[in-house]
């Protein structure tokens, strides 16, 4: 029991520290430092890419080829790649439906990832409620009194409302 506890507060003390991230800028030169955070983030970018036919290893379907390219980056180089696909993604959403999330860890890693991506489309859409809140502490503390198929269900809901948005050129 305390090893969970001890894992949760982990988790919850990595989340809360990125959320200055989300503060720093939409395609700031933000660093990711955690490997798990960055391959769950790119997991959820690449299925929201799902049909924009993107091309190269940034769009890897195998979350094993984004793991082995992080343990070799630095954390600055993990955020540019992070930002690069969110600035493809402004332009082309995909939505996949329901997808497995194992874990509470990658359902607030997700939940990051397309709220960084809300805030770049710009004003063209109204993402609103508890689903787009940036607190991401509010999130993890959701995901853990609530059950698999909640978060699954929460997760492909704001996938949709990413992939029915209109992206709003920059002036």
């Amino acid at each position: 029991m305390k090893s969970s506890m001890l894992s949760l507060l982990m988790s919850s003390i990595s989340l809360i520290s990125a959320v200055p991230v989300v503060a720093q800028g939409v395609f700031g030169s933000s660093s990711i430092d955690s490997c798990d955070d960055y391959v769950a983030r790119a997991m959820s970018q690449v299925q929201m890419g799902t049909g924009c036919n993107f091309a190269g290893l940034r769009w890897s379907s195998n979350s094993a080829d984004h793991m082995n390219w992080c343990k070799r980056a630095s954390s600055h180089d993990r955020g540019e790649e992070n930002s690069e696909r969110q600035k493809a993604l402004v332009n082309c959403r995909g939505d996949l439906g329901m997808i497995r999330i194992p874990n509470c860890y990658d359902y607030g890693s997700r939940a990051r990832s397309q709220i960084e991506l809300a805030k770049a489309l710009g004003s063209g859409c109204s993402f609103r409620g508890e689903r787009w809140n940036a607190n991401l502490v509010q999130h993890m503390n959701w995901c853990n009194r609530t059950d698999t198929k909640a978060h699954e269900l929460e997760d492909a809901a704001r996938r949709k409302e990413l992939a029915e948005c209109k992206a709003v050129p920059a002036k």
